[in-house]
């Protein structure tokens, strides 16, 4: 099993190759999501004003543990 977090400075829907997983927080905490190792789509969606943008990645989860998670980064705009 492999894991990783999804950090933003907003608050965002996660899926995984096209399946949703849940909140990228808990309060003002990273969520660690599981997944087998892999090339996968991680997607975030969040909401800029009254509209919703969504944001993919294409990343290789290898080699974690659930202390050391892969962090990916997605850059919103305030």
């Amino acid at each position: 099993m492999e894991f990783f977090t999804v950090s933003c400075l907003r608050r965002g829907k996660v899926s995984m190759d096209g399946s949703y997983l849940g909140e990228n927080k808990s309060g003002e905490t990273l969520r660690v999501f599981q997944c087998g190792a892999g090339l996968h789509d991680i997607s975030l969606e969040c909401r800029i004003g009254q509209r919703c943008r969504e944001m993919t990645q294409r990343v290789m989860i290898a080699g974690t543990n659930a202390i050391l998670p892969k962090e990916l980064r997605f850059y919103c705009s305030l």
